[in-house]
């Protein structure tokens, strides 16, 4: 996958702490439900694609419910497709992607890039 570097998750990705709606424009939805989404995302500012993945762990104890956030930029419909036809625990396998990840005992989301240097 390819850099993307003119856009401004690339600088500052905590911008991904903003509700989806401020950031991107929803392309098109593969899948939605309570605790999982799958979603192809337009950045407002630049264009950007970014294949877009939510899941949520049950807590059922606590109530604080771990949630995780996949975004990873694509260019080709190719790049689409194969995302939306792999398991969540296949997109680890591609990079650069943007995490969102807020564990149940943290007090706010660790936003970071992989495979960014």
């Amino acid at each position: 996958m390819k850099k993307p570097t003119q856009c401004i998750l690339w600088t500052h990705p905590e911008q991904v702490r903003k509700s989806l709606k401020d950031i991107f424009e929803v392309i098109e939805t593969y899948f939605h439900d309570d605790d999982f989404w799958r979603y192809l995302l337009k950045c407002r500012e630049c264009g950007q694609l970014y294949f877009y993945q939510f899941r949520e762990e049950r807590d059922w104890a606590g109530g604080n419910d771990p949630q995780y956030t996949t975004l990873i930029p694509v260019e080709s419909n190719e790049e689409i497709e194969t995302l939306k036809r792999i398991s969540s625990l296949k997109l680890s396998q591609f990079s650069p992607r943007l995490q969102k990840d807020f564990p149940k005992d943290a007090d706010e989301p660790k936003v970071y890039w992989v495979g960014k240097e």
